[in-house]
């Protein structure tokens, strides 16, 4: 590129005369080369002082300076193809377009935060490494420094905008069809100590530490989340349920059926589904009143081969009855599988045997109590505890061995709606979904345990994690669809994708050489080759 010199004069706000000018110098090889020369006023030492940029070669011919384009003169490198992955995959769902129109001006920093999250298994606080190695901020039309402190106020902020957050849901929720959403609830632990909602409560992951619990939806039809809530630490599964209908609701679900694990079983949770008009399936917990009944009523007949029945390549057993629940009518289907009662049968036994070889004789000193609910815990029903001599003696019980293994394989389902067995097995087993979400979240995103210690911040953060979620399991969809992850793992396509570089060279960003493996992925994905940004 040519420029040609001239001398510029600049007039300031304060009526100082600023003047800026080129110079030509040669170097000790007899080599011309060219200065941005520029005079200002030092307030310190109270003079005019000069400052000289390089600009290029001159060329004595032309009367003109050609512009260094060789290596010297890149300013940056940055990674490329995963922000340009994620942006093209973001775009299919709508989700910055969704971000713009709930939150305005702020959209383009909450993707970038979502996109660092899902390029970088760290803590955000390091978000500011990831922004200067990627092309996020150019993407995503932002230029914060995204420094510590700034991240701190503006997770505090974007915590503050409630109802800016409830239009995001309210557009990431279908209304032209019928969908079937999965809802559960996780705990997430944390190490502060002066945020309220955290409590001490059941935790799944077994960490003794203060939580919250994180309830999702995820809309089956689309496969991705749409919603979720927060409760504190020591809510437990069952009265989350009436809320989340009322939230639902308000966000514009005027049809749908949910698909609950056993834990949201109650009269109450039941009783307001059947008032809300609001399909459900449910699991029977084998401990209530309802499911001992049908238990001990299918006991028999349950094994008939008439009741043999095909999903996929297992085979079930299966009996459908009409139940009076809280007096009401609905749906219930008792399923059974030689396959997973041997399954389950094997496990229960190793687990039995295991704790049984911990405790019988082993000697012990003051009260075995501690040792007993430590090393036992939920089969401690299953044994007869004894001491003599100092030496402890297990029997197990027979009965309650009995009672628990004659309901292994099998399953109570109850469905608001009457429809085909395999029909409500398949609506139930696509909650995996969610389980897989939880996993993602806490494995693939890092986001426990969680380190802020302020209620806004963490209402931020999680907000900025469920954009994230939402990202990469559509990306993930879209993987499976196109049949890359047989080979290779949404990590595997993230990181080499990542490969794919830009670098800034003569006031230019320039395109790396694009890989094979790299137009694989993206020719599979249906996404269009990039070009220079």
């Amino acid at each position: 590129m040519l420029k040609t010199i001239r001398q510029v004069i600049i007039l300031t706000s304060l009526s100082l005369i600023t003047m800026s000018y080129t110079i030509k110098q040669k170097d000790k090889n007899g080599n011309m080369y060219a200065y941005l020369v520029e005079s200002y006023w030092d307030k310190k030492k109270k003079q005019s002082r000069q400052k000289r940029t390089y600009l290029g070669a001159w060329d004595e011919k032309s009367g003109t300076i050609k512009e260094k384009e060789n290596q010297r003169s890149i300013k940056t490198t940055k990674s490329y193809g995963t922000p340009y992955l994620l942006l093209k995959i973001t775009d299919e769902l709508e989700i910055s377009t969704k971000l713009n129109d709930a939150f305005g001006d702020i959209g383009g920093e909450i993707m970038a935060l979502a996109f660092s999250k899902i390029i970088k298994r760290s803590s955000l606080k390091n978000i500011h490494h990831v922004m200067e190695d990627t092309f996020i901020p150019e993407l995503c039309n932002t230029s914060n420094e995204f420094s510590s402190q700034w991240l701190s106020r503006f997770l505090e902020e974007l915590a503050s905008k409630e109802k800016s957050q409830q239009e995001f849901h309210k557009s990431m929720i279908s209304k032209s069809d019928k969908d079937t959403l999965a809802f559960d609830i996780t705990s997430l632990s944390s190490h502060a100590k002066m945020i309220d909602i955290l409590e001490y409560g059941y935790n799944r992951d077994g960490l003794d530490l203060p939580q919250i619990n994180l309830g999702l939806v995820m809309s089956i039809m689309r496969k991705i989340p749409i919603y979720y809530k927060i409760f504190p630490g020591s809510i437990n599964d069952v009265v989350t349920l009436k809320n989340l209908i009322i939230e639902l609701k308000s966000s514009g679900v005027d049809s749908c059926q949910i698909i609950l694990d056993r834990g949201f079983y109650s009269q109450n949770n039941i009783n307001e589904m059947l008032k809300e008009n609001i399909e459900f399936v449910v699991p029977l917990p084998f401990n209530v009143k309802a499911g001992k009944f049908l238990i001990s009523e299918t006991n028999k007949d349950i094994f008939n081969p008439n009741n043999a029945r095909r999903y996929s390549s297992d085979i079930y057993n299966v009996i459908e009855k009409d139940i009076d629940l809280f007096d009401s009518k609905v749906y219930g289907y008792v399923i059974y599988s030689k396959k997973r009662e041997s399954d389950e049968t094997t496990a229960f036994y190793n687990r039995l045997m295991d704790i049984e070889s911990k405790l019988d004789k082993r000697k012990i000193y003051g009260d075995p109590t501690e040792l007993i609910d430590r090393t036992a815990r939920g089969f401690k029903k299953h044994f007869r505890f004894n001491v003599k001599d100092g030496i402890l003696h297990v029997k197990r019980k027979p009965k309650s061995i009995t009672q628990t293994t004659n309901r292994f394989g099998k399953m109570i389902l109850i469905s608001s709606s009457k429809n085909n067995w395999d029909e409500v097995l398949s609506q139930y087993r696509q909650r995996d979904l969610i389980e897989k979400e939880y996993k993602y979240l806490k494995q693939e995103l890092e986001v426990m345990p969680m380190r802020v210690h302020k209620h806004e911040t963490l209402m931020g953060l999680l907000f900025v994690f469920f954009i994230s979620l939402i990202i990469r399991t559509h990306l993930m969809n879209r993987a499976r669809d196109a049949d890359l992850l047989e080979k290779q793992s949404v990590s595997d396509i993230l990181l080499e994708m990542s490969k794919l570089r830009v670098v800034h060279i003569g006031g230019k960003w320039r395109l790396s050489e694009i890989t094979k493996k790299q137009r694989t992925i993206l020719e599979a994905l249906d996404i269009g080759l990039p070009v220079d940004p």
